[in-house]
């Protein structure tokens, strides 16, 4: 009988414990796909679109379509973003979406060399902080090249404690592209 003990224990244990009910991961990060940039001249009203297509979304493999983007000297751009996700049919719209949960939601703009475009973010959130679907940027007077990060950051409540500022720190990124820019 002393052989079957620890048998008897072992079985009497594993059925004892209740299972536990297994946790599935969430991801709340959409697949991106594709970005388009709408610069519309504001005096000439004329609009010239820029995009960044990377129809798989794997960031190992080359994009499709990274446009350049090429703009006119001392002008005054309306600029909106647009975000999707072409691998599902019909295309999901992903803008939307960052409109709505905007107060988890923030675009930055950088650029390279700073004095290339002036960017002033139209759009705010519901606590009034800038959202980035919607600027306006300010080419410089003389003619140059250079670069514009665009940054997706996604800085939804930590612990209850509010994320989003306003500013890039904080967050995860969902977008992080770097176009080449000349302004003639």
């Amino acid at each position: 009988m002393k052989k079957y003990l620890p048998i008897l224990f072992a079985a009497l244990l594993f059925t004892s414990c209740k299972k536990e009910e297994e946790i599935e991961p969430t991801d709340d990060n959409e697949l991106i796909t594709r970005v388009e940039l709408k610069f519309t001249d504001v005096a000439a009203k004329t609009t010239l679109t820029y995009t960044f297509q990377d129809k798989d979304g794997d960031p190992k493999t080359a994009p499709e379509k990274f446009d350049k983007i090429v703009l006119n000297k001392g002008v005054t751009y309306s600029v909106s973003v647009g975000v999707y996700d072409d691998t599902k049919s019909p295309v999901k719209d992903i803008t939307q979406e960052i409109d709505e949960e905007s107060d988890v939601h923030l675009f930055v703009y950088k650029t390279t060399p700073a004095a290339l475009l002036t960017t002033t973010i139209l759009d705010k959130d519901k606590n009034g902080l800038p959202i980035g679907l919607s600027s306006s940027i300010l080419t410089q007077s003389t003619a140059g090249t250079g670069k514009l990060n665009l940054l997706l950051k996604h800085q939804p409540e930590l612990n209850g404690v509010k994320v989003k500022t306003g500013q890039e720190a904080g967050g995860s990124t969902d977008i992080d592209l770097s176009f080449d820019v000349e302004v003639k």
